[in-house]
């Protein structure tokens, strides 16, 4: 075996750094071979190293290798760096090229899901199927495209290929295994491990499906994130761990259970059309106390990454329209934001605080505790939507023009029947609405007029 072919038998089984000091070696003395410069980029885009992956990418380019597969490499390097522009530019490159590779147009497909335009996701998706039909990245954005679309039975389907490893990514959703304990394939009468996923917005979201699991007489054990075991055991009646982040367990050893499922996965059997979605609410929580003012908990903030941050926050100060009217605000924050909260309070507004709020390690129900004694939630995308709408609480929601499958493209929200979208228009203005909402607020106070509150059963 030479030694170009030994380097690409440790790169194609992931031996990452035997392969890398294999294609230095050969890099010394072939320094402008333009197809070693590219490999070597992308084993630095697998290893997460991102500017040394620009760097080898580019350098192949200048020497004229001008390929989809490489124009695809180097765009997904510039978008894991932050740099969105450059990174839509070589992926157009790429895709403009003549016949170009599955992975370049499943790349591209990436640019428009969750951004209101899930047609052309799914265009781009399904010739990169046509190409290349166990591709796994396709499969996964065809299935953003297709929830976000309202697609729900083909949405739900490909969702599961999100449970699928490729050789040097892993899986988009995480495969809870438990010992030998096969998948649920919907059979009734079992006892079944259901594990919560994503977010805590997402688990919540994905737990309205636990009363169907009950409806056809299965047993549900739950696994969820560690904030949510008080307020889900007080919801469903059922054994609640909150292990579903730990290595190890060893509570499943004290029941006898057939099926584990991720929560996620259920939608393929309870939620496979738009008539299918209940919105009924099925988390319970006891309120704090209030006063007699309308209360009305406020989030500004979310999201992790800074894109996300940047789509999903519409600052405190531009909520005066809001914060005018004659109630009490109550902040959902789960982000320290005392020194917003500080100037508009110098503005003359007035906000409520609890410190446990900002605690990521607090036990979530007393987030539901408080969001239950709302009269109003008014949000920006975040988990506290969820939150709301799986307590019955009126909620109305400051949507981006770009949101998550989980808003839709349009239309209403489904999973929740207490859920209000204002949704951002075209122009990326918040202001808009912004006085939407303060303009339904006056009109709901001035009638002097209450939102129906439904409560789970």
């Amino acid at each position: 075996m030479d030694l170009f072919q030994e380097a690409t038998d440790h790169h194609q089984n992931a031996r990452f750094a035997e392969a890398e000091k294999l294609y230095d070696m050969l890099l010394s003395q072939n320094h402008d071979n333009a197809g070693l410069l590219a490999t070597m980029g992308t084993l630095y885009l697998q290893t997460q190293r991102y500017g040394l992956a620009i760097h080898f990418l580019e350098s192949a380019q200048k020497h004229k290798l001008v390929q989809s597969d490489v124009l695809s490499n180097l765009s997904l390097a510039y978008k894991n760096s932050g740099q969105s522009e450059k990174a839509r530019d070589y992926i157009e490159k790429a895709c403009n090229l003549p016949d170009p590779c599955a992975g370049a147009l499943a790349n591209y497909s990436g640019f428009f899901t969750n951004t209101g335009t899930p047609d052309k996701a799914i265009e781009l998706c399904d010739k990169a199927i046509a190409k290349e039909p166990d591709l796994v990245v396709a499969h996964w954005n065809r299935a953003l495209a297709l929830l976000e679309s309202g697609e729900w039975e083909r949405g739900w389907e490909e969702h599961e290929w999100g449970l699928k490893p490729t050789k040097h990514v892993s899986a988009m959703r995480v495969d809870r295994k438990i010992g030998e304990i096969p998948t649920w394939d919907g059979t009734p009468g079992k006892t079944v491990i259901i594990t919560g996923e994503q977010g805590l917005g997402d688990e919540i979201m994905f737990a309205s499906m636990i009363p169907d699991v009950k409806a056809v007489g299965c047993a549900p054990i739950l696994e969820c994130h560690k904030r949510l075991v008080t307020l889900f055991e007080k919801s469903f009646n059922v054994p609640c761990f909150g292990t579903r982040e730990d290595t190890s367990i060893s509570w499943p050893f004290d029941y006898k259970i057939d099926h584990r499922i991720q929560s996620g996965s259920l939608g393929k059997f309870f939620r496979r059309s738009t008539e299918a979605f209940p919105g009924t609410p099925y988390l319970k929580a006891d309120p704090i106390e209030k006063g007699d003012k309308f209360r009305i908990g406020i989030s500004w903030t979310g999201g992790a990454k800074a894109g996300r941050i940047k789509t999903r926050t519409v600052p405190l100060s531009w909520w005066q329209p809001i914060l005018q009217s004659d109630c009490e605000f109550v902040s959902l924050q789960y982000t320290d934001q005392k020194a917003e909260i500080e100037i508009v309070e110098k503005l003359g507004y007035e906000i409520k605080q609890f410190d446990f709020m900002i605690d990521r390690n607090a036990d979530y129900y007393e987030t539901a505790k408080v969001v239950a004694s709302c009269d109003l939630v008014i949000s920006i995308c975040t988990s506290v939507i969820h939150l709301a709408g799986a307590l019955g609480v009126p909620c109305w929601v400051m949507v981006p023009n770009k949101p998550a499958w989980r808003y839709g493209a349009k239309g209403k929200m489904p999973w929740y029947k207490s859920v209000r979208l204002y949704r951002q228009n075209q122009n990326d203005s918040w202001l808009p609405v912004i006085h939407k909402i303060a303009e339904d607020l006056s009109l709901l106070r001035s009638n002097g007029a209450s939102l129906p509150c439904v409560k789970a059963a």
